[in-house]
């Protein structure tokens, strides 16, 4: 009797409900990157399939009429004569991205890296200046920034190479679909007279860049709860840089992740 209630009362097992693809981070489980892995990823697969590029034959016999057609005209043509190779660039000297392969579950749109970058004029006169931004930064991000250093001097704007003019934090893994969360439900939504990401947003390689106002940095709940704390707002721009081979692509996985875009002209 005993042994058949230690049968029946024994524990179960714990069901674990969070995901095996997405880790819980130090902020808690992932949600952005879980609804990335789950529910985008397979939606970008099947909107962006090429079946132009990969059509199956209407039959599995060979035309054998047409194959032999097809062999003879390329024996009437004349050797074509060698080219002489032209190294394509982009605007500004970069090279140009290879082809985009065949769609696949390996490549897949997503975010490769998010980067803040904050430029402040007031640092060159006084470098504490440069303290409200930096640590506005480290609060929303929970990372720590680095200073950016002037590479060259401007007499005009008394401006010596060396000199700190900004900062700069690049998020990825945990960090980025968190900052990304806050972003998109909390500071977006909350932004005045913002109609949208424009529709042409791309700088060609489907890396997409957003720039913000000084009064958005106040809309973090991590600056809102301490505002005194920070005694000077500055504007920073977001780069989200994508592993798209096109804008089309980076600015459809950007509105899977509830991005808006202005369809306007």
């Amino acid at each position: 009797m005993a042994s058949f209630l230690k049968r029946a009362y024994k524990p179960q097992l714990i069901r674990s409900f969070s995901s095996a693809r997405a880790a819980p981070s130090s902020h808690g489980l992932c949600r952005l990157k879980e609804y990335y892995e789950s529910t985008i990823a397979e939606d970008l697969m099947v909107l962006g399939y090429d079946h132009s590029r990969v059509a199956p034959p209407t039959s599995k016999h060979l035309d054998i009429e047409s194959h032999i057609n097809h062999i003879l005209q390329e024996q009437q043509e004349e050797p074509k004569t060698t080219t002489e190779y032209v190294h394509r660039t982009r605007k500004g000297g970069k090279p140009v991205k290879p082809i985009q392969p065949l769609k696949h579950g390996q490549v897949v749109p997503k975010i490769d890296k998010i980067t803040l970058h904050a430029m402040v004029k007031d640092s060159i006169h006084n470098k504490s200046n440069l303290l409200s931004a930096f640590m506005a930064f480290q609060s929303i991000t929970g990372c720590r920034p680095f200073v950016i250093y002037a590479n060259k001097s401007v007499v005009n704007l008394k401006l010596r190479e060396g000199m700190p003019v900004g900062v700069k934090v690049t998020l990825k893994g945990e960090e980025m679909y968190q900052f990304m969360d806050k972003l998109v439900e909390i500071v977006l939504p909350r932004l005045k007279e913002w109609p949208g990401l424009s529709i042409t947003a791309g700088d060609g390689n489907g890396n997409v860049a957003l720039g913000f106002p000084p009064s958005a940095l106040a809309l973090f709940p991590e600056i809102e709860g301490s505002f005194d704390v920070y005694p000077k707002m500055t504007g920073f721009d977001v780069t989200f840089n994508t592993t798209a081979y096109t804008n089309t692509d980076g600015r459809l996985l950007l509105s899977a992740f509830s991005v808006p875009f202005n369809v306007k002209k």
